[in-house]
Protein backbone atom coordinates (compact mmCIF):
# COMPACT_ATOMS: atom_id res chain seq x y z
CA UNK A 1 0.00 0.00 0.00
CA UNK A 2 2.67 2.40 0.54
CA UNK A 3 3.95 2.43 -2.95
CA UNK A 4 0.34 3.49 -4.28
CA UNK A 5 0.37 6.63 -5.57
CA UNK A 6 -2.31 8.92 -3.75
CA UNK A 7 -5.60 9.52 -5.61
CA UNK A 8 -6.57 12.16 -7.37
CA UNK A 9 -7.90 15.87 -5.28
CA UNK A 10 -11.43 16.84 -6.11
CA UNK A 11 -11.41 19.27 -9.62
CA UNK A 12 -13.94 21.55 -7.21
CA UNK A 13 -11.59 22.00 -4.40
CA UNK A 14 -8.44 22.13 -7.11
CA UNK A 15 -9.99 25.31 -8.89
CA UNK A 16 -10.94 26.71 -5.71
CA UNK A 17 -7.63 26.71 -5.10
CA UNK A 18 -7.05 28.11 -8.38
CA UNK A 19 -8.88 31.11 -8.01
CA UNK A 20 -7.31 31.85 -4.73
CA UNK A 21 -4.05 31.34 -6.07
CA UNK A 22 -4.75 33.84 -9.12
CA UNK A 23 -6.85 36.14 -6.93
CA UNK A 24 -3.76 37.00 -4.85
CA UNK A 25 -1.57 37.35 -7.96
CA UNK A 26 -4.59 39.55 -9.96
CA UNK A 27 -4.56 41.59 -6.35
CA UNK A 28 -0.29 42.40 -6.18
CA UNK A 29 -0.46 42.91 -9.66
CA UNK A 30 -2.39 45.84 -9.32
CA UNK A 31 -1.72 47.25 -5.80
CA UNK A 32 2.46 46.65 -5.82
CA UNK A 33 2.84 49.35 -8.21
CA UNK A 34 0.53 51.76 -6.88
CA UNK A 35 2.04 51.21 -3.29
CA UNK A 36 5.32 52.24 -5.01
CA UNK A 37 3.86 54.77 -7.22
CA UNK A 38 2.13 56.53 -3.72
CA UNK A 39 6.23 56.05 -1.98
CA UNK A 40 7.36 58.30 -4.51
CA UNK A 41 9.13 55.83 -7.02
CA UNK A 42 10.15 56.89 -10.32
CA UNK A 43 8.34 55.46 -13.54
CA UNK A 44 11.19 53.37 -14.08
CA UNK A 45 10.92 52.08 -10.40
CA UNK A 46 7.40 51.70 -10.29
CA UNK A 47 7.74 49.24 -13.90
CA UNK A 48 10.63 46.95 -12.27
CA UNK A 49 8.31 46.49 -9.55
CA UNK A 50 5.44 45.50 -11.94
CA UNK A 51 8.13 43.35 -13.89
CA UNK A 52 9.68 41.28 -10.73
CA UNK A 53 7.06 38.66 -10.68
CA UNK A 54 7.77 37.78 -14.66
CA UNK A 55 11.43 37.14 -13.57
CA UNK A 56 11.14 35.36 -10.36
CA UNK A 57 8.75 32.99 -12.57
CA UNK A 58 11.26 32.75 -14.99
CA UNK A 59 14.02 32.12 -12.90
CA UNK A 60 12.61 28.98 -11.03
CA UNK A 61 10.04 28.00 -13.05
CA UNK A 62 12.93 25.38 -14.38
CA UNK A 63 14.05 24.09 -11.21
CA UNK A 64 10.27 23.57 -9.71
CA UNK A 65 10.31 20.74 -11.99
CA UNK A 66 12.72 18.82 -10.26
CA UNK A 67 11.84 19.86 -6.72
CA UNK A 68 8.51 18.87 -7.35
CA UNK A 69 9.71 15.29 -8.40
CA UNK A 70 12.04 15.30 -5.33
CA UNK A 71 9.88 17.12 -2.74
CA UNK A 72 6.23 17.10 -3.82
CA UNK A 73 4.01 19.70 -4.92
CA UNK A 74 2.45 20.34 -1.41
CA UNK A 75 5.26 20.76 0.71
CA UNK A 76 6.31 23.12 -1.55
CA UNK A 77 3.01 25.42 -2.21
CA UNK A 78 3.22 25.39 1.47
CA UNK A 79 6.56 26.80 1.19
CA UNK A 80 5.85 29.40 -0.95
CA UNK A 81 2.64 30.16 0.26
CA UNK A 82 4.01 30.98 4.00
CA UNK A 83 6.67 32.88 2.39
CA UNK A 84 4.37 35.21 0.33
CA UNK A 85 1.55 35.55 3.52
CA UNK A 86 4.55 36.90 5.44
CA UNK A 87 6.49 39.29 2.85
CA UNK A 88 2.64 40.76 1.98
CA UNK A 89 1.87 41.45 5.82
CA UNK A 90 5.81 42.92 5.66
CA UNK A 91 4.97 44.77 2.61
CA UNK A 92 2.37 47.21 4.75
CA UNK A 93 4.39 48.56 6.71
CA UNK A 94 6.79 49.57 4.14
CA UNK A 95 7.04 53.63 2.58
CA UNK A 96 10.22 53.45 0.61
CA UNK A 97 10.54 52.92 -3.30
CA UNK A 98 13.78 50.28 -2.52
CA UNK A 99 12.32 48.83 0.36
CA UNK A 100 8.90 47.84 -1.42
CA UNK A 101 10.99 47.12 -4.92
CA UNK A 102 13.37 44.67 -2.58
CA UNK A 103 9.94 42.81 -1.00
CA UNK A 104 8.86 42.87 -4.34
CA UNK A 105 12.09 40.72 -6.07
CA UNK A 106 11.16 38.17 -2.72
CA UNK A 107 7.79 37.83 -2.95
CA UNK A 108 8.60 36.98 -7.10
CA UNK A 109 11.04 34.52 -6.36
CA UNK A 110 8.18 32.67 -3.73
CA UNK A 111 5.65 32.99 -6.95
CA UNK A 112 6.48 29.88 -8.77
CA UNK A 113 6.49 27.88 -5.22
CA UNK A 114 2.52 28.47 -5.15
CA UNK A 115 1.57 28.98 -9.29
CA UNK A 116 3.57 25.74 -10.29
CA UNK A 117 2.65 23.44 -7.78
CA UNK A 118 -0.68 23.87 -8.60
CA UNK A 119 -0.95 23.90 -12.30
CA UNK A 120 0.68 20.61 -12.15
CA UNK A 121 -1.42 19.14 -10.19
CA UNK A 122 -4.25 19.99 -12.89
CA UNK A 123 -1.76 18.82 -15.87
CA UNK A 124 -1.62 15.43 -13.85
CA UNK A 125 -5.77 15.01 -14.33
CA UNK A 126 -6.11 16.13 -17.46
CA UNK A 127 -5.75 12.90 -18.76
CA UNK A 128 -8.77 11.70 -16.58
CA UNK A 129 -10.80 14.67 -17.02
CA UNK A 130 -10.82 15.11 -20.76
CA UNK A 131 -10.38 17.81 -23.22
CA UNK A 132 -13.13 19.00 -22.17
CA UNK A 133 -12.05 20.36 -18.89
CA UNK A 134 -8.60 20.94 -20.67
CA UNK A 135 -9.11 25.01 -20.19
CA UNK A 136 -11.30 25.25 -16.67
CA UNK A 137 -7.40 25.79 -14.94
CA UNK A 138 -6.69 29.08 -16.79
CA UNK A 139 -10.14 29.67 -16.98
CA UNK A 140 -9.77 30.13 -13.26
CA UNK A 141 -6.80 31.57 -12.62
CA UNK A 142 -7.11 34.22 -15.34
CA UNK A 143 -10.88 34.93 -13.74
CA UNK A 144 -8.86 35.39 -9.87
CA UNK A 145 -6.14 37.45 -12.09
CA UNK A 146 -8.17 39.93 -14.18
CA UNK A 147 -10.94 39.90 -12.22
CA UNK A 148 -11.30 39.05 -8.23
CA UNK A 149 -8.11 40.27 -7.72
CA UNK A 150 -8.29 43.79 -9.19
CA UNK A 151 -11.40 44.16 -8.24
CA UNK A 152 -10.80 43.33 -4.35
CA UNK A 153 -7.71 45.85 -4.66
CA UNK A 154 -9.51 48.74 -6.07
CA UNK A 155 -12.09 48.44 -3.79
CA UNK A 156 -10.25 47.95 -0.77
CA UNK A 157 -7.59 50.77 -1.38
CA UNK A 158 -10.07 53.26 -2.21
CA UNK A 159 -11.86 52.56 0.71
CA UNK A 160 -9.39 51.44 3.43
CA UNK A 161 -5.71 51.98 1.86
CA UNK A 162 -3.24 49.53 1.05
CA UNK A 163 -2.49 48.14 4.37
CA UNK A 164 -5.85 45.83 4.29
CA UNK A 165 -5.30 44.73 1.31
CA UNK A 166 -1.94 43.43 1.43
CA UNK A 167 -3.11 42.02 4.94
CA UNK A 168 -6.13 40.53 2.49
CA UNK A 169 -3.92 38.79 0.64
CA UNK A 170 -2.07 37.19 3.56
CA UNK A 171 -5.38 35.83 4.80
CA UNK A 172 -6.20 34.12 1.19
CA UNK A 173 -3.12 32.52 1.43
CA UNK A 174 -3.36 31.49 4.38
CA UNK A 175 -6.45 29.68 3.73
CA UNK A 176 -5.26 28.09 0.68
CA UNK A 177 -1.90 26.70 2.76
CA UNK A 178 -5.30 25.13 4.44
CA UNK A 179 -7.15 23.56 1.37
CA UNK A 180 -3.41 22.85 -0.22
CA UNK A 181 -2.66 20.17 2.47
CA UNK A 182 -5.86 18.46 1.22
CA UNK A 183 -6.05 18.90 -1.85
CA UNK A 184 -2.17 19.02 -3.58
CA UNK A 185 -0.47 15.27 -3.65
CA UNK A 186 2.88 14.03 -2.39
CA UNK A 187 5.66 12.88 -4.27
CA UNK A 188 4.17 10.35 -6.08
CA UNK A 189 5.81 6.97 -5.05
CA UNK A 190 6.73 6.09 -8.93
CA UNK A 191 9.55 9.08 -8.64
CA UNK A 192 11.19 7.79 -5.75
CA UNK A 193 13.91 5.93 -7.79
CA UNK A 194 14.72 9.20 -9.29
CA UNK A 195 15.47 10.83 -5.97
CA UNK A 196 18.34 10.20 -5.43
CA UNK A 197 19.74 12.38 -8.65
CA UNK A 198 20.94 16.01 -7.61
CA UNK A 199 19.43 19.26 -8.91
CA UNK A 200 21.45 19.81 -11.58
CA UNK A 201 21.55 16.28 -12.97
CA UNK A 202 17.50 16.92 -13.28
CA UNK A 203 18.28 20.41 -14.91
CA UNK A 204 20.40 18.93 -17.57
CA UNK A 205 17.67 16.26 -17.91
CA UNK A 206 14.87 18.68 -18.61
CA UNK A 207 17.51 20.81 -20.95
CA UNK A 208 18.08 17.59 -23.25
CA UNK A 209 14.22 17.01 -22.87
CA UNK A 210 13.37 20.20 -24.46
CA UNK A 211 16.45 19.66 -26.99
CA UNK A 212 15.02 16.51 -28.12
CA UNK A 213 11.67 16.82 -28.07
CA UNK A 214 10.66 18.99 -31.03
CA UNK A 215 6.57 19.11 -29.75
CA UNK A 216 7.51 20.03 -27.02
CA UNK A 217 9.73 23.24 -27.98
CA UNK A 218 6.60 24.02 -30.43
CA UNK A 219 4.23 24.52 -27.64
CA UNK A 220 6.58 26.51 -25.72
CA UNK A 221 7.51 28.81 -28.90
CA UNK A 222 4.13 29.40 -29.60
CA UNK A 223 3.02 29.63 -25.92
CA UNK A 224 6.06 32.47 -25.80
CA UNK A 225 4.86 34.65 -28.44
CA UNK A 226 1.58 34.28 -27.60
CA UNK A 227 2.47 35.87 -24.28
CA UNK A 228 4.59 38.34 -26.30
CA UNK A 229 1.28 40.05 -27.80
CA UNK A 230 -0.46 39.58 -24.41
CA UNK A 231 1.99 42.03 -22.65
CA UNK A 232 2.66 44.21 -25.66
CA UNK A 233 -1.46 44.45 -25.66
CA UNK A 234 -1.81 45.39 -22.05
CA UNK A 235 0.83 47.69 -22.08
CA UNK A 236 1.16 49.29 -24.97
CA UNK A 237 -2.78 48.77 -26.26
CA UNK A 238 -3.79 50.22 -24.12
CA UNK A 239 -1.40 53.74 -24.55
CA UNK A 240 -2.53 53.69 -28.21
CA UNK A 241 -6.07 53.55 -27.97
CA UNK A 242 -5.88 56.93 -25.40
CA UNK A 243 -3.09 58.94 -27.13
CA UNK A 244 -3.94 58.09 -30.74
CA UNK A 245 -7.86 57.14 -30.93
CA UNK A 246 -8.70 59.38 -28.07
CA UNK A 247 -11.02 56.83 -26.04
CA UNK A 248 -11.30 57.65 -22.14
CA UNK A 249 -8.76 55.49 -20.18
CA UNK A 250 -12.18 54.23 -18.86
CA UNK A 251 -12.83 52.69 -22.52
CA UNK A 252 -9.30 51.52 -23.34
CA UNK A 253 -9.24 49.33 -20.12
CA UNK A 254 -12.62 47.59 -21.24
CA UNK A 255 -10.36 46.74 -23.99
CA UNK A 256 -8.36 44.22 -21.84
CA UNK A 257 -11.90 43.59 -20.18
CA UNK A 258 -13.07 42.12 -23.13
CA UNK A 259 -10.76 39.99 -24.37
CA UNK A 260 -9.79 39.08 -21.10
CA UNK A 261 -13.50 37.74 -21.09
CA UNK A 262 -13.53 36.25 -24.26
CA UNK A 263 -10.57 34.26 -23.40
CA UNK A 264 -12.09 32.91 -20.48
CA UNK A 265 -15.46 32.03 -22.15
CA UNK A 266 -12.90 29.86 -24.57
CA UNK A 267 -10.97 28.45 -22.54
CA UNK A 268 -14.46 26.98 -20.09
CA UNK A 269 -16.19 25.98 -23.32
CA UNK A 270 -14.29 25.29 -26.41
CA UNK A 271 -12.33 22.41 -25.01
CA UNK A 272 -14.60 20.08 -26.89
CA UNK A 273 -13.52 21.20 -30.52
CA UNK A 274 -9.90 20.34 -29.96
CA UNK A 275 -10.09 16.58 -30.30
CA UNK A 276 -13.15 16.92 -33.00
CA UNK A 277 -11.38 19.56 -34.88
CA UNK A 278 -7.85 18.04 -34.70
CA UNK A 279 -4.51 19.99 -32.94
CA UNK A 280 -3.20 21.16 -36.62
CA UNK A 281 -6.61 22.58 -37.64
CA UNK A 282 -6.94 24.53 -34.15
CA UNK A 283 -3.37 25.45 -34.46
CA UNK A 284 -3.71 27.14 -37.23
CA UNK A 285 -7.40 28.72 -35.95
CA UNK A 286 -5.56 30.19 -32.95
CA UNK A 287 -2.73 31.43 -35.41
CA UNK A 288 -4.62 32.79 -38.03
CA UNK A 289 -7.25 34.89 -35.47
CA UNK A 290 -4.24 35.99 -33.64
CA UNK A 291 -2.60 36.97 -36.80
CA UNK A 292 -5.66 39.19 -37.68
CA UNK A 293 -6.32 40.57 -34.47
CA UNK A 294 -2.48 42.09 -34.62
CA UNK A 295 -3.38 43.17 -37.89
CA UNK A 296 -6.47 45.18 -36.85
CA UNK A 297 -4.49 47.00 -34.12
CA UNK A 298 -1.73 47.74 -36.73
CA UNK A 299 -3.53 49.23 -39.15
CA UNK A 300 -6.48 50.75 -37.04
CA UNK A 301 -7.99 54.05 -37.99
CA UNK A 302 -10.11 54.42 -35.23
CA UNK A 303 -12.19 52.33 -31.99
CA UNK A 304 -13.69 49.71 -33.96
CA UNK A 305 -11.13 48.15 -35.17
CA UNK A 306 -9.48 48.42 -32.00
CA UNK A 307 -12.70 46.59 -30.42
CA UNK A 308 -12.82 43.91 -32.94
CA UNK A 309 -8.95 43.11 -32.39
CA UNK A 310 -9.49 42.78 -29.09
CA UNK A 311 -12.50 39.67 -28.86
CA UNK A 312 -10.08 38.12 -31.99
CA UNK A 313 -7.33 38.85 -29.34
CA UNK A 314 -9.08 36.58 -26.66
CA UNK A 315 -10.49 34.06 -29.03
CA UNK A 316 -6.92 33.40 -31.10
CA UNK A 317 -5.57 33.10 -26.83
CA UNK A 318 -8.23 31.00 -25.35
CA UNK A 319 -7.69 28.20 -28.47
CA UNK A 320 -3.85 28.18 -28.04
CA UNK A 321 -3.96 28.19 -24.17
CA UNK A 322 -6.46 24.97 -24.40
CA UNK A 323 -4.13 23.40 -26.92
CA UNK A 324 -0.98 24.20 -24.82
CA UNK A 325 -2.43 22.87 -21.58
CA UNK A 326 -3.83 19.90 -23.38
CA UNK A 327 -0.66 18.91 -24.89
CA UNK A 328 1.27 19.60 -21.80
CA UNK A 329 -0.77 17.00 -19.60
CA UNK A 330 -0.39 14.62 -22.93
CA UNK A 331 3.78 14.94 -21.79
CA UNK A 332 3.35 15.07 -18.41
CA UNK A 333 1.54 11.73 -18.68
CA UNK A 334 4.47 10.54 -20.63
CA UNK A 335 7.64 11.60 -19.15
CA UNK A 336 6.41 12.44 -15.58
CA UNK A 337 5.70 15.61 -13.52
CA UNK A 338 9.35 16.52 -12.68
CA UNK A 339 10.33 17.20 -16.67
CA UNK A 340 7.32 18.87 -17.56
CA UNK A 341 6.47 20.79 -14.76
CA UNK A 342 9.19 23.87 -14.94
CA UNK A 343 9.29 23.86 -18.86
CA UNK A 344 5.19 24.09 -19.01
CA UNK A 345 6.02 27.27 -16.62
CA UNK A 346 8.41 28.97 -18.49
CA UNK A 347 6.34 30.46 -21.76
CA UNK A 348 4.12 32.89 -19.82
CA UNK A 349 7.20 34.95 -17.75
CA UNK A 350 9.49 35.14 -20.71
CA UNK A 351 7.21 36.58 -23.13
CA UNK A 352 5.64 38.95 -20.32
CA UNK A 353 9.26 40.34 -20.11
CA UNK A 354 10.01 40.66 -23.63
CA UNK A 355 6.63 41.63 -25.02
CA UNK A 356 6.61 44.62 -21.79
CA UNK A 357 10.89 45.32 -21.84
CA UNK A 358 11.40 44.44 -25.86
CA UNK A 359 8.36 45.88 -26.85
CA UNK A 360 8.59 49.04 -25.10
CA UNK A 361 11.85 49.66 -26.65
CA UNK A 362 10.77 48.76 -30.75
CA UNK A 363 7.67 51.24 -29.90
CA UNK A 364 10.14 54.12 -28.95
CA UNK A 365 12.10 53.52 -32.30
CA UNK A 366 9.14 53.14 -34.74
CA UNK A 367 6.18 54.08 -33.03
CA UNK A 368 3.11 51.62 -31.04
CA UNK A 369 1.24 50.40 -34.07
CA UNK A 370 4.45 48.97 -35.58
CA UNK A 371 4.76 46.75 -32.76
CA UNK A 372 1.57 45.33 -33.52
CA UNK A 373 2.40 44.94 -37.49
CA UNK A 374 5.61 43.03 -35.93
CA UNK A 375 3.79 40.78 -34.23
CA UNK A 376 1.66 40.24 -37.33
CA UNK A 377 4.68 39.07 -39.53
CA UNK A 378 5.71 36.68 -36.94
CA UNK A 379 2.07 35.03 -36.21
CA UNK A 380 1.63 34.34 -40.13
CA UNK A 381 5.31 33.09 -40.80
CA UNK A 382 3.94 30.74 -37.45
CA UNK A 383 0.89 29.69 -39.82
CA UNK A 384 2.51 29.74 -42.49
CA UNK A 385 4.62 26.48 -41.00
CA UNK A 386 1.66 25.18 -39.73
CA UNK A 387 1.06 24.60 -43.18
CA UNK A 388 4.20 23.20 -44.07
CA UNK A 389 4.56 20.80 -41.50
CA UNK A 390 1.38 18.13 -41.20
CA UNK A 391 3.08 15.96 -38.24
CA UNK A 392 3.41 16.94 -34.67
CA UNK A 393 1.22 19.30 -34.14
Amino acid sequence: MSDAAPPPPPLFRLLLLVLGVGTVNGLSRVTLPLLAASSGAQPWQIGLVGALGYAGMLTLSLPMGPLIERHGARRLFIFGATTAACLFSLMAWLHTPWAIIAVAALMGLALPFRNVPVQTEFLAMLPRLGPAKAGWQRATSMSGMYLVGPTIAGAGIAAAGFAPVLYTAAGVLILGIVAGAGVLGRRPARQQAASGLDLGARLRGQLSFLRNDSSLRRTLSIDFVTQIAAAYFVVFGVAMAVRQFGMSRQAAVALVTVQGCTYVLMLLTGGGYISRLGRSTCYRIALGLLCIQALCFAVATGPAGLWVASVLMGLGMGIQGLLSTTRFAELMAQHGRGRVAGLSSMGPPAGGILGGVGGGLFSQQFGLQAGFLLLAVIFGLALFTTWRETEGW
